[in-house]
């Protein structure tokens, strides 16, 4: 018999108190009943409960603490009875949470809403919705979108970002004069590849000096403001560590490797009251998360809303017309989970990268708005003439978009011309 107390509307007054999962889920019916059976237990199995009732599980605790089933839909909406056994047929469930269960933190949370059940077979977390109450909880981006444009003084035009490469296997020194070259070309954030972390052939501090030099050389002679990411992911308490000496030795931003180095660890990063510089974070690993169309988790949620429940101010996402292989509809909604309205939170700077090129930049301006970065490597350090005219090629065609909405039939400046010739229009 399958309790209806196991279930609520989504219009309840109490929704307030839930956490809401939405997962997609594939499954073999063995009886008409199986799938109602199969969300109740989700709920169940993440709360109070296990696969049978324990005599400890008071019916006061299920009520106050156990999951709730707010709905079941098929794909297709099937509303015939179906006796087809042998097919495999599709679901989104939705079910609550209460967050008193886990408190105003992620990596419990992320537990519950997806602990056990992700093993369950053909499922995959697509969304979560956080009420109000549980989002204010978290101080969210320390600048966000308005307050690195207030940083930076750069008031309406989408910004520029570099990372030094060669990655790894350089000195301090030599990736001081990369970030240099790039820095008078025109970019306004340089930093540190995600694989580049705190080496013996270039230790964090010392690239935090010899780098910051450079910087400021830079600055002086464009007349702008520019940010340096030193990469201080590492253990967890070497990272906080790291990331206050960094600070202290006049760090003006910080790069996180967000999945590897764990979202609880970000979160405490972004809250850290003596680390009041922007927080960038990078989106490796995340394909071993969310490819499959069956199992993990949505990227869209990843690199959305649970980045920006962490509190970071910049966030690297793939591109569907660079070297990842993004579905388009994900990437909007990316960005969608970055910049529209969520609560009280700052939106987020997503910054598009991936083998970007100086021929995507109209592109990305009709997908994207004005509100975006610019993640550029090879198409900086790898340009004919070199870095600072591989950034400055860039800045030209940002230029041109801001002034005419468009590159074709407008005069290039020679150092976008040659990349645009070598590389061609990017958009694929």
């Amino acid at each position: 018999m399958i309790e209806l107390d196991h279930f609520i509307l989504p219009e309840t007054p109490a929704i307030e108190d839930y956490i809401v999962g939405t997962y997609l889920l594939r499954k073999h019916l063995r009886d008409p009943g199986d799938i109602i059976k199969t969300a109740v237990m989700m709920a169940t199995e993440q709360t109070t409960g296990t696969w049978i009732r324990v005599p400890g599980e008071t019916g006061d605790m299920v009520e106050k603490f156990r999951g709730k089933v707010l709905n079941i839909w098929e794909v297709p909406d099937q509303e015939q009875f179906r006796n087809e056994q042998d097919e495999a047929r599709v679901f989104f469930i939705q079910l609550g949470f209460p967050w008193q269960n886990f408190g105003p933190q992620i990596p419990m949370m992320l537990t519950t809403i997806f602990g056990n059940i992700s093993m369950i077979g053909d499922i995959k977390l697509v969304d979560i919705q956080f009420p109000k109450n549980f989002v204010d909880q978290f101080p969210g981006p320390r600048f966000g979108i308005s307050g690195i444009r207030k940083l930076l003084g750069v008031s309406e035009r989408p910004l520029l970002n570099n990372m030094v490469k060669p990655s790894t296997g350089i000195t301090p020194d030599q990736g001081a004069e990369l970030l240099y070259q790039a820095a008078i070309g025109g970019t306004d954030i340089i930093k540190d590849d995600e694989v580049m972390g705190n080496t013996v052939l270039s230790p964090v501090l010392k690239r935090v000096e010899r780098y910051l030099r450079k910087l400021r050389k830079a600055e002086k002679e464009t007349g702008e403001k520019k940010l340096y990411a030193v990469n201080v992911t590492d253990e967890p308490e070497v990272c906080l560590k790291t990331a206050e000496a960094a600070v202290d030795n006049g760090a003006n931003a910080l790069l996180v490797n967000f999945l590897p180095a764990g979202i609880g660890l970000v979160t405490s990063l972004c809250r850290h009251p003596g680390i009041k510089v922007p927080i960038l974070a990078h989106l490796d690993f995340g394909g071993a998360l969310y490819a499959s169309p069956w199992h993990g988790i949505s990227s869209s949620l990843l690199y959305g809303k649970l980045a920006r429940l962490a509190g970071v101010d910049l966030l690297c996402i793939p591109t569907p017309y660079g070297k990842f292989s993004l579905n388009y509809s994900k990437y909007i909604q990316i960005i969608h989970g970055l910049r529209s309205p969520f609560h009280s939170k700052p939106g987020v700077w997503p910054i598009a990268g991936g083998a970007i090129k100086q021929g995507h930049i109209p592109k990305l301006f009709n997908d994207l708005g004005r509100d975006f970065i610019i993640g550029a490597g090879g198409a900086i350090h790898a340009h004919p003439m070199g870095p600072a005219a591989g950034a400055k090629a860039f800045r030209q065609g940002i230029g041109l978009m801001m002034k005419y909405g468009q590159l074709e039939g407008q005069k290039l400046g020679r150092e976008l011309t040659v990349a645009i010739e070598k590389w061609g229009s990017g958009v694929i």
